[in-house]
Order: structure tokens, then sequence, then C-alpha cells
């Protein structure tokens, strides 16, 4: 299925009064760069996940009793919280690694979880398991053109917001916030340069944009938790291998240096993979460059290890 400018109209005006329209920050990092930072760090679970999240759940059959995803947390938590607001039940399969702190939160919306390993395979394995026995629909992370059409929608808001825009960097890992982003510059704003950002310890988009076809990588290990997706989606490729023009990779001591960054200058809290795109630009941006702050759920501890 392709996904268009109307998709992502619809999905806007479906999550309407569900999810916030989070502000668009602007700051000028140094002569001859200024960022335009769309802080979904803000948003109601903290976390963009939850504009895709509704746009498929909202468009599930009345007959829908629950649903089952499976994430490292900010999925979780949107699909729990749409859920609890939409009177659904839902079942969650979490690696035994997801910060303390998503978890914590899935079970206060009220969700099951249930607990599999760390790797991303295992996770997506079990889930769909779990929705062939239960007859639930499986709300996936990123791999649906609905939930692409949700995530894009922060798009629409940021090239409303902002000038026109040379550069837009999104963090990239299953792609499904890409591809609805990137669908959303490609209508709107052609002349923006569409920039991936990955964990150097989880390049898969750019290997796989490098070979021409889908690669799949080790099991990522970055304190990046939402960028750990070994593969690209199947469905999130077609639509990224014609749309980003380059992915560009960040370390962990960006990340954190970015963390810190954040708090001082735009007084906002990220977690690793909300910095992603802001790091990406503070390294080589140029012009006028919107950034994705995709996530602000970092655990306390490691927050006050970064700050300190």
């Amino acid at each position: 299925m392709l996904l268009t400018i109307d998709d992502l109209n619809l999905a806007h005006q479906r999550i309407a009064g569900h999810v916030l329209r989070t502000p668009t920050l602007r700051h000028e990092i140094r002569d001859g760069l200024t960022v335009y930072a769309k802080a979904e760090s803000l948003q109601t679970i903290g976390a963009f996940k939850i504009r895709g999240a509704f746009n498929m759940m909202l468009a599930l059959g009345a007959e829908a009793e629950g649903v089952v995803a499976h994430s490292s947390g900010n999925h979780a938590q949107a699909v729990a919280r749409a859920a609890r607001e939409l009177g659904l039940k839902a079942c969650i399969v979490m690696p035994s690694n997801a910060p303390e702190l998503k978890r914590q939160r899935v079970e206060d919306d009220g969700a099951e979880i249930v607990t599999v390993g760390p790797d991303s395979e295992e996770r997506r394995v079990r889930a769909e398991e779990l929705s062939a026995q239960r007859g639930w629909p499986l709300v996936p992370p990123y791999d649906h053109p609905l939930i692409a059409a949700g995530q894009g929608t922060a798009a629409i808001e940021l090239i409303a917001d902002a000038p026109t825009l040379d550069r837009f960097y999104c963090p990239i890992s299953g792609g499904g916030l890409m591809a609805g982003c990137a669908t959303a510059f490609a209508a709107l704003s052609p002349r923006t340069q569409i920039i991936g950002v990955e964990p150097l310890a989880g390049d898969d988009t750019a290997r796989s944009l490098a070979a021409g076809d889908r690669v799949t990588v080790a099991a990522p290990d970055t304190i990046a938790d939402g960028l750990r997706v070994r593969t690209p989606g199947a469905w999130t490729w077609t639509v990224n291998r014609e749309l980003v023009s380059r992915v560009v990779l960040v370390s962990d001591d960006e990340l954190r240096d970015t963390i810190c960054w954040a708090a001082q200058r735009l007084r906002v809290i990220l977690e690793p993979s909300g910095a992603a795109a802001l790091a990406a630009v503070r390294r080589e941006g140029e012009g006028a460059c919107g950034a994705l702050l995709s996530g602000g759920n970092i655990d306390p501890a490691m927050l006050s290890a970064i700050l300190a």
C-alpha cells in the first residue's frame, strides 16, 4: 500500500482531540544554523508513538475486544494509553531490558505485560502468537500504513510552524515515523532534504540504503533503546528507500551530550532516542533544519548520571 498526503490529513483529523499539538522550538545553534525542533517529547505519553497508535486503533471495528502490541517502551505506552481511553484490553510484549519507567507507565494504564528476551525479533514473534491465540488485532510499532500516517502528522504540524526548511532530520528505527514524515515533506515541502538518523551500533537503514535492499544487523548495543530494531520494516522500507536521501550515524556520547545541551538550551528533557535527530543537526546541520525530538521518557537514574 502506498502512503499519500491524503492519508496523513485523514489521520490528523482522526486523532485530533486525542493527542497534543506539540510546540516547535526555534533555536539558533550557531551562525548559519537554526533548528526548528518538533518537541514530541512533550506528548501526553512523552513520545510521538501515541499518534500512530490512536490512528490505527480508532480505525478498528467496534467488535474489537482488545489489542496486542510489542515494544521496548514508547509504543507500549502509546497502545496502553489508547486502549484505556478507548475501552479496550491491551496485551503488550516487552523485552527484559525495557526501561523500568516505561514498564511502570504501561502497567499504570492497565495493560498486561508479557516479558521476553532483549531481541526485537523475539518480541515480534511472541506478539504474533498472542494475537492469533486471543483473536485480538496486532497494533505493530511501525510497519503499517495506518501507524506511519499517524506518526507523519507530526511533520504536518512542523511544516506549518516553521519556514521552508533546508533539511529535516528524523530518527529511524523500524521506519514508521520516517515513512510518515517523509511523505509529508515530499508533498508539502519538496525542496527539503530528508535525512535519517541512527545510532552507530544500529545502522540497519544506512546499510540497507547502501546495499539497495534490507539488511539485518546484530542486536544493537546502544543507550538508544528506541532505536534497536535490527532490520527496516518490510513496508516502511518501500517508502523510505525512495524518499530518504541519506542517513547520519551518531554515537552514544553524542546522544549524552545532546541530552545535556537540550536540557540547558531548549529546557526540554530527552531520552537517548529522542536526542538523535538533534545530535545530527548539531554536528552537521546547515541553514534552517527541522529535527524531530521523538521522546523524553528517560530513566531518572540515567538522566542524573548524564547531567552530572
